[in-house]
Parts: C-alpha cells; structure tokens; sequence
C-alpha cells in the first residue's frame, strides 16, 4: 500500500475523532426528541377576571376590591412584572404565581385598583410582553364588607370587627359592594340572596375570598341560592356536598351571575353548580366529587334554559352523572318554551364521570313548545377517561361547532351523536380523537367502540380535518372529508398533559378556524398555515 493512501486514512479517521460535533442532522446518531413545545416561554394570557367593577376604596390598605386575574403565562413569581388597568399602574399586588388557582391548569394574580379616576382594559406585562386587552375594570361607589368564622352579626361587618354570615350581610349592601370572607370553616346553613337583594348591570354584589385565604362552607344541610341578578361568588370552597344554584325561582330570567374559583366537593344531590336564565359566567370551578344522593342525575355543572352564558376553564371529576349537563325539558303539561342558546364551552377539563359522560347537550320537546338548544361552541376543551363517552348531543339541537378539542379513551366512544332529526347542524373540525379499547367503561358499555359515533336520522353533521389515533379512523354514520391518523404522543397522558410531543401526526394537518384564535393555553393559533389539531398548539 502506499504511504500516501494509508497517511489519507489516518488523517480521515483522525478528522472524524477531533472534528467537533455538528448540528443533529449531519451526525451518525440516534435523534433525541426536543422537549415538548409548552415548556418554552409564551407571552401572558389573559382568560377571565372575578371583579369587572367595584369600589376603590375599603378593603386591605384600603386601597379598593380586589381583583383576581386568571389566565397563563403570568410567572411564578411577580419580578419586574407589572398590571395596568387603562394604562395606569394598579396599587398593590396581594398574589401572584404560577398553577395557583383553584384549577391548577391556570395562573393567578390578585391586584388591587387604588384610588382610579377612570377604569379601562386590564394589561399584564411580562418581561416586556404585554397581554390581551379583553378584560377591564370601571371604579364605582361603594363599600367593603367583613366575615369571619370568629365574627359575630352584632359587629359592624369591617375588617377589624367582622361579621359572620352572608345573609345577614347581603340584605344591607348596595349595588357594588363587596363582601370578604376571611379564611376558616363557616357553619352557615342555607344562604338565600332574594330577588330584591341582587346587584345591578356593571354594579354587582361581590362575595369572594380574602386574597390568599380559604374559606370553607361545609354545612350541607341547606345550599348556596342565588336568585337575584348580577351576584359574583369566587374564591370559596364548598365541601360535604353543599351546592351553588342559580334558582330561576323570583324570574326565569335572571341575569349576570359569576360562579369563579370555587371549588366543590363531597356527595352532592342534583349538581355542585346549577344555572338558569341570561349572561352568566363559571369559570374557573373545580368539581370533585365523591357521589350524588339521586345517582346519574347528579353532575357537577347543570346548565339550563337561558341565553348568552360561558362555561370557562372549570374542571369536572367523580360525578356519577355528567361533568357537564346542559339540557332541559317539559316540566308540566302547561309549560313554557325552553331555549339553551348562544353558549360557549371553551378550555374545560371534563374527566372521570363515574357511570355517563364528561359532557352532554340533550334537550326535550315532548310537549312540542319548539324546545331546542341552538348555537353552541365547543373548543379547546378536554375530555378524559370518561366512562362512556367524551360529548354525548342528543334531542332536539342545532347549531354546533365542536372545534379543537383532544378527546382521550373514554370509555366507549370519543364523541356520540344520537339517530335523532332533531339534530341539525352539527359541524366537527380539528379535533383528535384517542380512543382505544379500554377498562373505563362500567355501564351501558355495548355501546360500539368508535372515535366517532353518527346516528343516521341526524342531520347535516359535517367532519373535516380530525386526527384519529392508536390506529385507523373508527367512524360510524358519517365520514371525515379530510382525516389524520397516526402516531401522537403526549407529554404525560398519565398526569393529563395533553400538549403534544414532537413527531405527533396531528401537528400540522388542522385547518385555520376564525373562532379559535387561541389554543388551551391561550398561544395563538397560525391564521397563515395549517393549525395543529387538538387543544393545544404545538
């Protein structure tokens, strides 16, 4: 051999030992999976407020109500971060962290407005990124009032002499005022905020928690009722099945209620949260439950006739019934038309129904009043492991876009949509479907394994660009225009995180949806090419 080619070969292999390592794809080795797009840094989102308006003055410092913020993005801790509200710095920070809200998928911040001239869209800056503008805050006149499980009704309901129910409270406060309730066990029974006692539109009652405290309403033996207008309850945790309900009693009209991060628990009779009526808001609520004194008729969230309602970032475990219910009926042979309309279900964590499904749109018409439930989004939802199914539509309902979801082995099915003509109008876009043949289900489970499940008699039930995983597309009843399967992986299934990992098939193949901007965690979604399918973006 020649000097020359065997000194070529020793410099060949010397340059591979000494030449230092190269980007991935031109080295001779195995690729190792970057970590999974929701650990990178995202700029603060926010979701919902408990406070859209209320005194600046009274409360801790004397510096006005305070306001809890929710959304992501916001940081573990405060740093050189900063919330204005229309452009003016806010006058104290009370919290602030990251996964620290009742529903732990969520950041919170509490602020406090100081003596505002004006109010204005409330903005969070985080290393120099500002959030959405979506939420605001209007000072108005009123007072802050004291409850304390040491109080007493004979004291003057201030912070340094509280008082100790609400319903001695309520009746003497005006619209706008607030009432904290400091932390520790009440023994309060039933609490009954009457028709006349309600707030008013931009003023209403505020009954929320002292910042960072827990106060706990545990007598069962009467609920929480509401029925009155424009009544804010947040922060407080109901526990031994006690409930919160919206009565519809005074008025089937009813109007402005704000059920925000509470959380329940215990055996509960019908629902843990229950409304009826017009532009209420539950957001936030966590629900967690041991069991219902009436069976499957007892869910954790029970939305009935009204219009213009939201069911926001709650989370739903254990009921035997749904996590979801949103359905009514005939009640008497001389009733009145029942209409469920304009509803957003958006960013909820529906999981673990013990014996029906985590959601269910079902309405009767048996008296053929024209019953129906009608314009209905659902997007960016979770549903887990339900028993039977994720969503169940049944009855007479129209109108629904069921939008960017991640289902994932419930019992049966992902999605059920029963051989009913009254359902019409049901389109189901960007959502993945993981369903495999699993233990979940213990009732009713001949029902036909499927991904997704279309009874014949519905009407125009459109599917297009969901992705269908471990395996091929189990569809009945319908066809998707423009399907995805194949391999997706989680970050970590096992402790419900559903971002997806690098590789998954269904990052990619979704189409640009006007009416969902954002994902689950509130990154935008690409409005210029293909979004990725399922709750979150990659």
């Amino acid at each position: 051999m020649k000097i020359s080619t065997i000194l070529g070969a020793v410099t060949l292999l010397l340059f591979c030992i000494l030449w230092p390592r190269l980007p991935g794809q031109y080295r001779m080795e195995p690729q190792v999976a970057p970590r999974a797009a929701a650990s990178s840094p995202m700029r603060p989102h926010i979701f919902f407020t408990d406070v859209e308006s209320g005194p600046t003055n009274g409360g801790p410092g004397n510096l006005g109500t305070p306001i809890s913020i929710f959304g992501k993005g916001f940081g573990a801790t405060r740093g050189n971060s900063r919330v204005t509200i229309g452009g003016t710095a806010v006058a104290s920070y009370l919290v602030w962290g990251a996964a620290n809200a009742h529903n732990k998928d969520l950041d919170m911040i509490v602020v406090q407005p100081g003596a505002l001239r004006s109010g204005g869209p409330i903005e969070i800056i985080v290393d120099g990124a500002s959030s959405n503008l979506d939420h605001s805050f209007t000072p108005t006149p009123g007072h802050i009032y004291y409850l304390s499980p040491n109080g007493s009704d004979a004291h003057s309901c201030s912070e340094s002499s509280p008082c100790a129910t609400v319903g001695h409270v309520v009746p003497d406060m005006k619209t706008g005022d607030a009432l904290l309730l400091r932390g520790g066990a009440y023994s309060e029974g039933e609490i009954w905020i009457r028709a006349p006692q309600g707030g008013a539109p931009n003023q209403p009652k505020t009954i929320k928690n002292y910042p960072g405290e827990n106060p706990v309403l545990g007598n069962a033996k009467r609920d929480f009722y509401i029925d009155a207008d424009y009544v804010t309850v947040s922060g407080l945790n109901f526990q031994n099945g006690k409930s919160l309900l919206v009565t519809g009693w005074a008025t089937l009209n009813q109007r402005g209620a704000r059920f925000i991060n509470n959380t329940f628990s215990g055996v509960i009779a019908w629902a843990a949260i229950d409304i009826t009526g017009h532009d209420h808001l539950v957001a936030g609520n966590v629900c967690d439950l041991s069991g219902s004194t009436v069976g499957t008729m007892g869910h954790c969230y029970y939305v009935t006739q009204g219009t213009n309602s939201k069911i926001l970032y709650n989370v739903a475990s254990g009921a035997p019934g749904y996590g979801l219910h949103i359905y009514d009926e005939r009640r008497a042979d001389k009733d009145f038309q029942r209409v469920i309309s304009n509803l957003l279900v958006e960013g909820n964590i529906l999981r673990g129904s013990r014996q029906r499904s985590g959601m269910v749109l079902d309405m009767s018409d048996a008296g053929n009043y024209g019953n129906r439930i009608e314009n209905v989004t659902i997007r960016n939802n979770i549903f887990y492991e339900n028993d039977q199914a994720g969503l169940v539509i049944k009855g007479s309902v129209r109108g629904v876009s069921i939008y960017s979801n991640t289902f994932y082995q419930n019992g049966r099915q992902s999605a059920y949509i029963d051989s009913n003509p009254g359902i019409n109008g049901v389109d189901i876009r960007n959502n993945l479907f993981y369903q495999s043949r699993d233990s979940k289900c213990s009732g009713e489970c001949e029902m036909t394994l499927a991904h997704l499940y279309v009874g014949t008699n519905a009407q125009h039930v459109t599917v297009s660009g969901n992705s269908y995983c471990p395996g091929r597309p189990m569809i009945f009843g319908v066809s998707d225009s423009n399907p995805t399967s194949g391999e997706v992986s989680f970050a970590n299934a096992d402790a419900e995180d559903f971002h997806l990992l690098p590789g998954s098939s269904a990052i990619g193949h979704g189409a640009v949806l006007p009416v969902v901007l954002t994902d689950h965690d509130g990154r935008p979604r690409p409005s210029d090419h293909p979004s990725d399918i399922g709750a979150y973006q990659y």
